[in-house]
Order: C-alpha cells, then sequence, then structure tokens
C-alpha cells in the first residue's frame, strides 16, 4: 500500500507531480529509491508514457485548426437567390447553428426554397477553390445516364453546378 508520506518523499527528490510519484511507487510496490531511479531515467517525460510538452503542443495544434475552421465558416457564406436577387446571405457558421437550433423549420424550409425555384449556393472568397465541387461533378457524371459527353457541362434541374460569379467561387444546387 502507498502512503502519503512516500509520495510526499518522492516528490521532495523528484520535484514529480503526485500523479507521477504515485504511479512510479504502484509500479516499484511502494520501492521509493527504485521509483525514483526510474524516474532520473525518464528525466523530462513522463513515466506513464504521458509527456506533458506534447500533449500541450497537440492540444494547441488542435485548437488552431478548429480555430482556423470557424475563421473559413465566417469566411465563406450560404446564398439563396432567385432571378431578382440574394434573398439570404449568411455565413456558414451562422446557417449551422440554425439548422442545430431549429432543424424541424430550417431545413424544410431550405427543400421548400429549392422546389420553388431558389438557388442555394456555397459562396467562397476570391481565388479559392472549391474541391467538393468536382468531387459532385464526378458523382453527377456516374449517376448520369450516358446523354452527355461532358458531364462538367450538362446541366439539369437537379445538377450541382459551379458558376463564377461577381468575384466567388460557388458550389450550388439548383
Amino acid at each position: 500500500m502507498i502512503t502519503l508520506e512516500q509520495v510526499d518523499q518522492l516528490r521532495k527528490r523528484t520535484n514529480c507531480s503526485y500523479e507521477e510519484a504515485k504511479f512510479l511507487l504502484e509500479k516499484h510496490n511502494g520501492n521509493v529509491l527504485d521509483a525514483i531511479v526510474e524516474f532520473e531515467k525518464n528525466k523530462g517525460r513522463k513515466c506513464n508514457g504521458f509527456d506533458e510538452k506534447s500533449w500541450k503542443k497537440q492540444s494547441g495544434d488542435f485548437f488552431k485548426s478548429v480555430l482556423e475552421v470557424i475563421r473559413k465558416g465566417f469566411e465563406n457564406n450560404v446564398v439563396i437567390e432567385d432571378r431578382n436577387g440574394i434573398l439570404i446571405n449568411l455565413p456558414i457558421n451562422v446557417m449551422l447553428i440554425l439548422i442545430i437550433l431549429i432543424p424541424m423549420v430550417i431545413i424544410p424550409v431550405l427543400l421548400v426554397l429549392m422546389l420553388v425555384g431558389y438557388k442555394i449556393s456555397i459562396r467562397k472568397k476570391k481565388g479559392e477553390e472549391i474541391n467538393l465541387t468536382s468531387m459532385m461533378h464526378d458523382m453527377a457524371g456516374q449517376f448520369k445516364s450516358g446523354s452527355c459527353e461532358q458531364p462538367q457541362r450538362c446541366h439539369d434541374e437537379n445538377a450541382v453546378s459551379e458558376i463564377k460569379n461577381d468575384g466567388y467561387n460557388e458550389l450550388t444546387i439548383e
């Protein structure tokens, strides 16, 4: 059984955390000397395979990635328009929040708008490429019956198309 005195003694001699001290003492059946020796062999690393510095770096990278996704969500917009002009122009993040908060209203409204002829598109800033569009064209080409020689140039009411308009790249669902 590991005692608090053993943990305190190991911590005093090695300046390790309580978690590390407990782990080392349990591993060495309460032998403080063996625990100190293993701690010194593993200087700069956590003894249980957990490196605090690398965890901080990885978590920092994760949060940077999340912030980048959020930033891009505010730069890119969901645009709903008809022949007369733009009806709604919202950042993607706002549209996602609306879909999450009130899906029973937003999703049917979007479907009805598509059915009555409104165009729903995702617009990116000028000069950026939408990789999703080429995937959609490939998928649309696979589902179409061989009626067109070039699937990228064939459009029907259910096709997904890319239209460059006003300096934006656009993914359109019609």
